[in-house]
């Protein structure tokens, strides 16, 4: 089945989306060809994917107070065919708020209950085959709580979550003990903390 787009470019350019066509419905997501007008005014066509629900994504940026750790999570993720490093994350539900739904991971991935002091404006994680856009969600986790002295995740079934907690001056130390285990690493998580300049290890020079 076509869904029609309304033409309305803006002043970037002309380009614009005519239609877009499913070509297979999952559980979780649905593969469509769109049919657009490119910068030249060519119809062109291309293939992406749109998550279950259009629905959008919140990366968990979980500082631990008073101590300063992080807290991260391993998993396996079957279209890798390794576990990865990540921060914690999940889909928002519908009619969830972006807020709610990075609260409800953290303690459903983890078991800490944190409060949200910062939100990023909604990003694209891989725009050239997927629709889904991605909010940074910083949360502050009071150690000192009651809740938090002895958390118990909530992992769905078939979930299964591995958590660490990492000060900033052993990121480094650690991502490289995890890389000579097979442990990949999702782009959020590496990009984040290579913007800190914890990666000094990871960051070479180009041969030429």
């Amino acid at each position: 089945m076509a869904e029609t787009f309304a033409n309305n470019p803006d002043d970037t350019g002309p380009a614009r989306v005519l239609e877009e066509r499913s070509l297979y419905r999952g559980n979780w997501s649905e593969m469509v060809e769109f049919s657009y007008v490119d910068d030249e005014n060519k119809v062109q066509t291309w293939e992406g994917l749109h998550r279950k629900h259009r629905a959008e994504a919140v990366i968990i940026i979980a500082l631990m107070k008073p101590s300063g750790r992080y807290i991260l999570i391993r998993q396996f993720r079957p279209p890798t065919n390794s576990y990865l490093l990540e921060f914690p994350a999940g889909l928002v539900d519908p009619g969830e708020s972006l807020e709610t739904t990075a609260i409800r991971e953290l303690y459903e991935e983890t078991g800490y209950r944190g409060k949200v002091e910062k939100l990023s404006p909604k990003l694209y994680s891989s725009p050239g085959i997927l629709s889904e856009t991605v909010s940074f969600v910083e949360l502050m986790v009071d150690e000192n709580r009651d809740e938090n002295q002895q958390p118990t995740a909530q992992n769905e079934p078939g979930e299964f979550i591995t958590v660490f907690l990492k000060q900033p001056d052993d990121i480094s130390k650690f991502f490289i003990q995890e890389m000579m285990q097979g442990v990949k690493f999702d782009v959020k998580l590496f990009t984040y903390f290579m913007a800190q300049g914890l990666l000094p290890d990871f960051c070479t020079k180009p041969s030429i």
